[in-house]
């Protein structure tokens, strides 16, 4: 083994594999004021696809377990800025599995 790698193995932990690439949704509410109610989050599938420009979740109601890495959120859903479902709140499927962000 290399002895710069194996120094640097000792100083440095490895990164864990869950901090990788994100936050889930929950995690991402519970940091904004009134656990993200009116804010504006979209998932990383969205962001990073062209063809989704203008899409994301305006957050209605948000309950946060203790841990306030789960719980459920629901908020208008807009898909390439159309308000859908006549702008009524639709519970948001995909929190723990996907990575989100706020929508800028």
């Amino acid at each position: 083994m290399n002895v710069a790698r194996e120094a640097l193995s000792k100083i440095s932990p490895k990164p864990s594999v869950f901090s990788k690439g994100g936050k889930n949704l929950y995690e991402v509410l519970s940091i904004l004021p009134e656990s993200g109610i009116g804010s504006r989050v979209t998932p990383n599938q969205f962001a990073n696809n062209p063809a989704l420009k203008d899409s994301y979740y305006e957050i209605t109601k948000v309950h946060l377990k203790p841990g306030l890495k789960h719980g459920r959120a629901w908020g208008v859903q807009v898909l390439k800025g159309r308000t859908m479902e006549n702008g009524k709140p639709v519970k948001i499927r995909g929190g723990l599995k996907y990575k989100w962000k706020l929508y800028a």
